[in-house]
Formats: C-alpha cells, structure tokens, sequence
C-alpha cells in the first residue's frame, strides 16, 4: 500500500515559521515569548531541535544573539556594574555612590538601636489558660524548653 500525501498532521514548524522564531530570538525575546507570538506551542522548537542538527545550531546561534541584546538593553548603573560587570564610568560612579550611601546609613544607625531592640519580636508563652486535658501541652512544652 502506498502513503498518499496530505495525511495526518499537518506540520506546525515549517521552515518559514523557523526563520521568524530564529529571528526573535535574536530580537532578544525569549524562548516562550517567541513562541506565542508566533502561535506555535512552546515544546515545539525544542522538539525540532533535538531531531535536527542545523535548526539546533541556529537555535544556540540566536540564543547567545539575543542574550546579548537583552543585556546591552539593561540601563547603566549599580546592577549593571555589580551583575554584568559593566566597568564604564556611569556605572562605576552610580556603584561607587550607592555604597557611599549604605555605609553612611549604616554608620548612622549603628549607636541608635541595642541589639535587644533589633532582635525581632519574641512572643512569651502564657500558661495561665492551660488546662491539662483539655488542650494539647505539647506546643507549651516545645516552646517553654
């Protein structure tokens, strides 16, 4: 018996939906962005990838691509310098000066407050209500020891 074509499935990732989902990556969107907006279930490039190498080294190609766009669209300043290791002179001020900052305010907060006041909140257990028999002791027992 012959295969007739036409049957089945039709296919979902034909080449022209591959150029555009590599385009977007390179764009900088990301992997499940792309696919929605192109309409085609998320799992579907991946799946692609795993059976063809071409697509697979397209697909890593525009990955690195669009990891660069994404990063180079991080506006300069204290994450840039500390997370992407951005070393320009607005960063390095904005990282400088944010630092500055904190040790000042820890320098003023520091003879302010005992380490009792900072410590949180601490609860006492009462055990005037407590009643043998008629409540669970073992909540008081954990918490008195």
């Amino acid at each position: 018996m012959t295969a007739r074509r036409g049957r089945g499935r039709p296919t979902v990732f034909e080449p022209p939906t591959q150029a555009a989902y590599l385009d977007l990556l390179r764009q900088g969107v990301r992997l499940g962005d792309a696919a929605d907006q192109l309409g085609i279930s998320r799992v579907t490039p991946a799946r692609y990838a795993r059976t063809d190498r071409e697509f697979a080294a397209a697909m890593e190609e525009a990955r690195a691509v669009g990891a660069k766009v994404r990063r180079e669209g991080v506006p300069h300043g204290e994450y840039r310098y500390n997370v992407l290791e951005c070393r320009c002179t607005v960063c390095t001020r904005a990282a400088t000066m944010a630092r500055a900052g904190r040790r000042t305010d820890a320098a003023a907060t520091d003879g302010d407050e005992s380490p009792a006041d900072t410590a949180g909140d601490v609860h006492p257990i009462r055990l005037e209500g407590a009643v043998v028999g008629e409540s669970s002791t073992s909540f008081l027992r954990a918490r008195a020891s």
